[in-house]
């Protein structure tokens, strides 16, 4: 009562408190949430060349462009993100140089004659591959009018528009630098006797797989020379990491598969009884179809039993890729395996008796008129078919098979009808009249007509239970790498898998895939507090995309932290050492190799002497020699019948000796020359534009706080 009594006596201060309070906490919510791993952040997802890139804003574009997709949730993020970027480097640009769109321009790409290709694309008619201007107009006057438009349309058209401005600042600064594209003569009449002067040269090719190289060791001097080498491959633009990950996969047990036994052996009997096979089939997760199948089209593990039932019988439960099923036989018979008609068409409006009966009578009427042979069936087709491809066609359908038709009408061409007949039949199109002209068949034998039920063989969630608690207790136990390896060594269906090097933003990892449960293990290898050799804090579940249960648990070790700039030699050591060795072996040979003749360096290396021929100083690839620029370069640069020294090159080590080079004379249409390979260069500015910016702007990335 105490309390009660000096909160009455002092109400205005701990109300001021209470406000205080409360407005602290609203500019801290403002201010930043919890990201991954709990740190909280700001709304600022990355800057962009001094623009910085609002998270609201990327994730109204997300809802605008992307709701309801099925896309993948973290490759529209991708998108969006590089959409942001190259937005904000193309305005910077543009800003510079005093180029813009008007606010015409910009109605007269969205709404004009000559629409944006951003509006050709998302609202061109599927049918004509035009786009709908009448529709474009009435997006217009709702927008013009300020009539209220769809709120979700309304985000997506806004968000349309920033496209197209990016779009169209691109295409005006691409435009700018073609402009500047200049081939000149020389170069032109050098780049024509580059692709055109021949030669022939003999060579010899001692393949690095016959060299010994027993006596060579490597050291880490010689695989950082190499990767100094070749510096652009090796360079890491920001940090990477790398996993190792053990995968326990959850498979139905036995007893799972007897119980789903036993449920299909319950459903087989109602299934026996029916008479909708297409209804119950689709009823119980199975499939139907009208069309007939060949022996060979059964489930092959049980081909020959369901072959030798007999119509209205049923075979099952069995096994068969991933699934328990139940095949009943509902037909089997002799039928065509193609067929060649003919076919008039009268349409009918749907739901319409009126219009079937009037389409029913007109067929009856040239039915007549072909049985009494007043015309071909040909000239009714033109004269008479609705069908459009009739004009061209003249109503001849050619050869098809049975799956090509509807149902109605290949019943009547491969069941019912007979070769040479005529016959009425109605289908959702109208009804037609078919002339059968051909019934082919490739051989006699019986094809099958069947429904199937089935259940997929999914682990039950005793069996999920149990193998996470395995896991559970593998993970609980081993907290060190040296244990874990240990005891995921003495699993026989279990072993560590490496991930490929790791970017913080990335979302799929190798086998594993891509989605939320691998992006959650990389923003575990990217925590702060994440060092080599720690075991995840937890199991990752991976579910089934199809059946949705846990389908297998993951444990992660992080391996290793390649940092920015050039990779460790560690890190790349597996993958170059055979190109290192090869070098190495390539060099030894070429220091000890006494070259006096093609023959003598062919008879002591155990090869044979060959010849190139018309190859250009161009040529990416030669029979016989492979992607070998350095000889090539030799075979122009020596003079015919000298022998070259040992080349070191791509695939072994090579001597050569040029025999002859035709030298391309003058270009007769250099004009022509400067135009095709200004328009090569012209094609890649767009893109390289881009590139370049990208390399020289400051851009930061926070998107791996956010997701």
């Amino acid at each position: 009562m105490a309390l009660i009594g000096k909160i009455r006596k002092n109400f205005w201060f701990v109300l001021l408190l209470l406000g205080l309070a409360l407005a602290a906490f609203i500019m801290m919510d403002m201010s930043g949430s919890g990201g991954p791993g709990g740190a909280v952040r700001s709304l600022n997802m990355g800057n962009v060349a001094g623009q910085k890139i609002n998270y609201k804003e990327f994730s109204q574009t997300e809802q605008a462009y992307f709701r309801n997709s099925g896309t993948d949730v973290f490759q529209k993020r991708k998108e969006i993100w590089n959409f942001y970027v190259e937005d904000a480097l193309i305005k910077n640009e543009a800003e510079a140089l005093g180029l813009n769109i008007s606010k015409d321009e910009l109605l007269d790409l969205q709404f004009g004659p000559a629409p944006s290709p951003i509006i050709q694309r998302n609202w061109a008619n599927p049918q004509t591959g035009q786009v709908d201007v009448a529709q474009l107009q009435s997006y217009k006057t709702a927008i013009e009018n300020g009539d209220p438009l769809n709120p979700e349309f309304a985000a997506y058209w806004k968000e349309q528009e920033k496209q197209i401005v990016k779009s169209t600042l691109q295409d005006k600064l691409t435009s700018i630098i073609n402009k500047g594209v200049y081939t000149p003569s020389w170069m032109a009449e050098e780049s024509y006797k580059m692709e055109n002067s021949k030669t022939d040269f003999k060579y010899v090719k001692i393949p690095f797989d016959n060299i010994d190289g027993s006596d060579i060791e490597l050291t880490d001097s010689d695989f950082t020379s190499y990767m100094n080498k070749y510096k652009s491959l090796y360079e890491e633009t920001e940090e990477t990491r790398v996993a190792e990950y053990a995968t326990f996969n959850v498979v139905a047990s036995e007893e799972d598969k007897e119980e789903i036994r036993e449920s299909l052996e319950s459903l087989k009997t109602s299934f026996l009884a029916t008479d909708n096979d297409s209804l119950f089939a689709f009823n119980n997760r199975g499939s139907y179809s009208h069309i007939y199948g060949t022996k060979d089209q059964l489930p092959e593990v049980a081909r020959e039993e369901i072959a030798a039932l007999e119509p209205g019988e049923a075979y099952g439960p069995f096994e068969d890729n991933g699934a328990m099923l139940v095949v009943k036989l509902l037909d089997k018979r002799s039928i065509p395996d193609s067929v060649e008609a003919k076919h008039i068409l009268r349409t009918t409006t749907p739901n319409d008796p009126a219009s079937l009966e009037a389409a029913t009578a007109f067929i009856d009427s040239i039915t007549n008129v072909y049985k009494r042979g007043r015309k071909s069936f040909t000239d009714l087709a033109v004269e008479h078919s609705q069908d459009p491809s009739a004009a061209t066609n003249k109503g001849d359908l050619g050869k098809f098979n049975q799956s090509l038709m509807v149902r109605e009408f290949s019943d009547v061409c491969f069941l019912t009808g007979k070769e040479g007949g005529v016959y009425k039949v109605a289908t959702q199109y109208g009804v037609h009249l078919i002339k059968i002209e051909d019934q082919i068949y490739n051989n006699r034998e019986d094809k099958y007509k069947v429904a199937t039920v089935g259940e997929a063989i999914v682990p039950s969630q005793v069996t999920q239970d149990e193998m996470y608690d395995k896991v559970s207790e593998i993970i609980t136990n081993n907290r060190t790498y040296e244990s874990l390896k240990a005891a995921v060594d003495a699993d026989p269906d279990v072993s560590f898998q490496t991930t490929p090097p790791l970017k913080k933003n990335d979302f799929s990892i190798g086998s594993l895939g891509s989605g939320q449960t691998s992006r959650d293990l990389i923003v575990w290898m990217f925590s702060p507090n994440t060092e080599v050799n720690d075991i995840s804090p937890t199991i990752y579940r991976y579910t089934d995309p199809v059946n949705y249960y846990d389908n297998k648990y993951v444990i992660a070790v992080l391996n290793r932290i390649n940092p920015e700039g050039l990779k460790s030699v560690e890190s790349v050591k597996d993958q170059i050492e055979v190109a290192v060795m090869n070098k190495k072996k390539g060099d030894k040979l070429a220091s000890e190799l006494s070259v006096t003749s093609l023959e003598d360096v062919a008879t002591a290396n155990n090869v044979e002497v060959q010849t190139a021929s018309d190859v250009s100083m161009l040529a990416e690839f030669v029979q016989g020699i492979g992607n070998e620029p350095k000889v090539i370069g030799a075979a122009f640069e020596l003079d015919p019948q000298s022998i070259s020294k040992p080349i070191v090159g791509n695939s072994g080590v090579f001597v050569i000796q040029p025999l002859s080079t035709q030298e391309a004379g003058a270009p007769n249409n250099i004009p022509f020359l400067k135009s095709s390979l200004s328009t090569s260069t012209k094609s890649q500015v767009s893109f390289k534009i881009l590139e370049n910016m990208k390399k020289r702007a400051d851009i930061t990335d926070n998107r791996s706080t956010f997701y």
